[in-house]
């Protein structure tokens, strides 16, 4: 480099995208150097780093398969916490039930008469407007429950809101799946042509 300046303007024109692969060669050289002003000494750590990129890095031959791999165990896994959430909500909808059925036929009873014990159904209102209230007090009073219950429902909905974006990794499996294909048939005419 002649001048700091010219520097400067060739650094600007990089960053920017705007120079040859002669001048990045030429900054590449400047920047190698052991005598660099103090302002450009990150520069020099970029372009040093970039010298260290040309080295070619081994990737190994299986890499594809291991990638598919790893997105299938990724599918069956999230198939199988699936399968167990609606296992569990079916579980705790069994256990309301159960709840609620327990509320309504042992807890709700007068002890001197016990309907499952006379095993007689009788009205215990006379006037159907109160009888129509306590109805309403009591499923407004399960529905309350019920509520309370399913309210820690909601993180299993938010959680299958956050894995919906990963039905997306079943198409990348696809495309992975296909590029292994035609990777091995690039090997198979490498192969011919020898």
């Amino acid at each position: 480099m002649e001048s700091i300046a010219e520097l400067r303007e060739m650094l600007e024109r990089f960053y920017r995208g705007e120079t040859s692969l002669e001048e990045e060669k030429r900054l590449a050289e400047y920047f190698s150097a052991n005598q660099v002003p103090e302002e450009f000494m990150p520069d020099r750590e970029l372009f040093r780093a970039f010298g260290s990129a040309d080295e070619k890095v081994p990737v190994p031959e299986d890499l594809d398969q291991k990638i598919a791999a790893s997105i299938d165990r990724a599918e069956r896994k999230a198939v199988r916490s699936r399968r167990i959430s609606l296992f569990s909500l079916s579980g705790l909808a069994a256990g309301l039930l159960i709840m609620i059925a327990v509320y309504l036929f042992f807890i709700r009873q007068d002890d001197s008469r016990s309907m499952i014990a006379a095993n007689e159904w009788s009205d215990t209102y006379d006037d159907p407007a109160e009888a129509y209230e306590e109805a309403r007090r009591t499923l407004m009073y399960v529905s309350s429950k019920l509520n309370d219950g399913t309210e820690e429902l909601k993180h299993i909905q938010q959680v299958r809101k956050t894995t919906e974006p990963l039905q997306t990794l079943s198409k990348i499996n696809k495309g992975t799946k296909e590029l292994s294909l035609l990777g091995q048939l690039q090997r198979v005419r490498e192969i011919e042509r020898q």
